[in-house]
C-alpha cells in the first residue's frame, strides 16, 4: 500500500472527499491507497461475489453483497477512527439503501455489515490476518472470512464478545461453514483457486 498524503486527515475530511474511483483506507489519520490486486486476487473476489449473489437469490435472503470501495469505520481510543475497505462485504439491503446518497460508502460506527471478507496476498498478509482481524472485531462485524491463497486456507471467524473465535479453518476439499450462510456449499479449494468455467456458469 502506498501513502498518498503526509498530513493527518480527520474522519470527517475523509468522508467528505469526492469519490475519484481510487480504493483507499484511512489508517491513523493517513489516507492509504490500496495496492492493485493480482489476477488471482481479482478472480477470488469475482468468484465469491457471484457465488454469494446466486446463493442469496436462491435462498430469498434480504442481503446485498458488494466488492471494493466500501469502508467500515473502526472505533479507536483517543485518536481518529480508522476506515478499512474489505475486499468484499455483505450487509442488509436496507443498510445499503440508506447509504446511497452518501459521498463515500462507509458503514459508520455502530452500523457494521454482516460479513467482511479479505483475500490475503504476500504484501498484505499480516494486515489481513492480524490487524484487520482485531479492527473488524472492534467494529462489531459479526463474521469475518480470511481467504489466504498464500498459505492455502480459508479461515471463518465469528464475533464473540470483543474478539473473534474460529468457526473453522478449511483446506482442500473441505466445505467451509458459515453462521451467516448455513446452507452455502463451497470448498476451500474453490475459493482459493476459482475455476474460470465454473465462474462463468454461475454468472449465467
Amino acid at each position: 500500500m502506498l501513502n498518498l498524503l503526509t498530513k493527518k486527515t480527520s474522519l470527517t475530511e475523509y468522508l467528505l472527499l469526492p469519490y475519484d474511483g481510487s480504493r483507499t483506507e484511512l489508517v491513523n489519520g493517513e489516507i492509504i491507497e490500496m495496492s492493485e490486486a493480482s489476477p488471482l486476487h481479482a478472480d477470488i473476489v469475482d468468484f465469491l461475489l457471484i457465488l454469494l449473489k446466486v446463493h442469496i437469490g436462491e435462498q430469498g435472503l434480504s442481503y446485498s453483497v458488494r466488492a471494493g470501495n466500501i469502508g467500515i469505520e473502526i472505533p479507536q481510543i483517543d485518536i481518529e477512527n480508522n476506515v478499512r475497505d474489505p475486499d468484499l462485504m455483505v450487509c442488509d439491503r436496507a443498510q445499503w439503501r440508506g447509504m446511497r446518497r452518501l459521498t463515500k460508502a462507509v458503514f459508520g460506527s455502530g452500523n457494521p455489515p454482516r460479513l467482511a471478507v479479505e483475500v490475503a496476498s504476500p504484501s498484505n498478509k499480516r494486515t489481513d490476518t492480524e490487524d484487520k482481524r482485531k479492527e473488524y472485531a472492534l467494529a462489531l462485524v459479526p463474521e469475518y472470512w480470511i481467504i489466504n491463497p498464500v498459505d492455502g486456507y480459508v479461515l471463518v471467524l465469528e464475533l464473540a464478545g470483543n474478539d473473534y473465535q474460529e468457526i473453522g479453518r478449511y483446506e482442500g476439499n473441505e466445505l467451509i461453514s458459515s453462521k451467516l450462510f448455513p446452507s452455502l456449499k463451497v470448498t476451500a479449494a474453490a475459493l482459493l483457486d476459482p475455476d474460470e468455467d465454473e465462474l462463468e456458469q454461475r454468472a449465467i
